[in-house]
């Protein structure tokens, strides 16, 4: 008859009575370690993150003074745009001042692309190249229906 005490174990081996105790020791050391790492990669986190931060704080004056130079620069050149628009259209029509205006713009603007993209590094100009397609195993099988 079996006996209704309790649920019945296994009865352990006599390897396992034996290493049992050192993979809880084991067990322990790698959460120990674990933790011991995690807690460096924050403290790392942490301290890049506050020194970006103060470092931004420093800079935001200077961010902003400079947004706002480049915005002024902006209005100040179509400003002149405007002016050398009127200021030809006393010597031509108004639409043809515009015109000419605005394809020299366009001609300098292409010339200056095609400049600067002489000027890049060997292996950075754009090109166009094809990705490899990789194709997955599974997708080389053939359908048993397909003809």
């Amino acid at each position: 008859m079996s006996s209704t005490s309790g649920p019945e174990h296994p009865r352990k081996t006599f390897f396992e009575r034996f290493t049992e105790p050192f993979a809880d020791v084991a067990r322990e050391k790698i959460g120990q370690a674990e933790d011991r790492v995690r807690e460096a990669i924050q403290a790392e986190i942490d301290a890049v993150s506050a020194s970006v931060r103060a470092r931004a704080v420093q800079v935001r004056p200077s961010a902003i003074g400079f947004g706002a130079a480049a915005l002024l620069t902006f209005f100040a050149l179509a400003l002149f745009f405007t002016a050398a628009v009127v200021g030809l259209a006393h010597v031509v029509e108004l639409w043809l001042a515009a015109l000419l205006v605005g394809a020299t713009l366009l001609l300098v603007a292409a010339g200056l692309a095609y400049w600067a993209r002489h000027r890049l590094p060997e292996g950075s100009a754009m090109s166009v190249t094809k990705a490899r397609q990789v194709v997955h195993p599974a997708e080389e099988q053939v359908h048993p229906w397909a003809d």
